[in-house]
């Protein structure tokens, strides 16, 4: 998020393929009343290696652009949100995502126009489903490291890097190449002894390690300040 809270700012990230890479699909919102619902953390929350339990696979959204929907509903479909009776598929991901196109500040509803959309557009979407009570926003690397540590998992938006589209054997991907677009996915958790962040992505089990990658803190400082968002819910 912004350091200024009266930046108010909406911008469509264009986008490009890759031969390694799948769709992306994030835009950005900033809205200076988000400054208001900042997480709430306690006093003593510390850094601390922890990743949070995900029964389900990743999603897949294939050719469409929908990836704020799978990360947020990435983000509810693991411990400590996850709700039993509730069925966290694709289908969820992309009603989520239909229903954010039309609350975002992006020309263009799904279905039929694939325009993508916002994450808070996203995190909208899941409060007015009744899949959430609300949403905060993490406001810099250390809010987003102590949430992952001590709270849940978050969602991120972010400015995604041809580097990004092929992590290596461990899982690691960097940040190199040219920004093919904006991307939201899942952080879902934390390790503190290698610094580094562990995610979810949105294009199936057969990329990265099986459908997660890592990359570092310093990486994710960067992004962050490019613009970058990260958000998690109230349950």
């Amino acid at each position: 998020m912004p350091n200024d809270p009266k930046d108010h700012r909406i911008s469509v990230i264009p986008e490009h393929p890759s031969k390694h890479g799948g769709r992306l699909g994030r835009h950005l919102h900033f809205d200076e009343r988000s400054r208001g619902f900042q997480v709430q953390l306690a006093p003593d929350a510390a850094i601390q290696t922890r990743i949070w339990a995900r029964p389900t696979k990743p999603f897949s959204q294939g050719e469409l652009g929908s990836c704020t929907g799978n990360g947020a509903v990435g983000v509810i479909c693991s411990k400590p949100y996850r709700h039993t009776g509730i069925r966290y598929t694709e289908i969820l991901a992309r009603k989520v995502y239909a229903l954010a196109t039309k609350l975002d500040t992006v020309a263009g509803v799904w279905p039929p126009t694939d325009n993508g959309s916002t994450v808070l557009g996203a995190m909208k979407a899941l409060r007015e489903m009744g899949l959430t009570k609300g949403y905060h926003w993490c406001f810099g690397l250390d809010d987003v490291l102590k949430t992952l540590s001590t709270t849940g998992p978050v969602e991120v938006g972010l400015n995604w890097y041809e580097g990004f589209d092929k992590p290596d054997a461990s899982g690691l991907a960097k940040v190199s190449g040219e920004i093919r677009g904006g991307h939201a996915f899942e952080l879902i958790g934390v390790d503190a002894e290698k610094k580094l962040v562990w995610a979810v992505n949105s294009w199936g089990s057969d990329w990265g390690l099986k459908g997660r990658f890592a990359f570092s803190w310093k990486d994710l400082d960067r992004l962050l300040h490019e613009d970058g968002e990260a958000s998690t819910v109230t349950m």
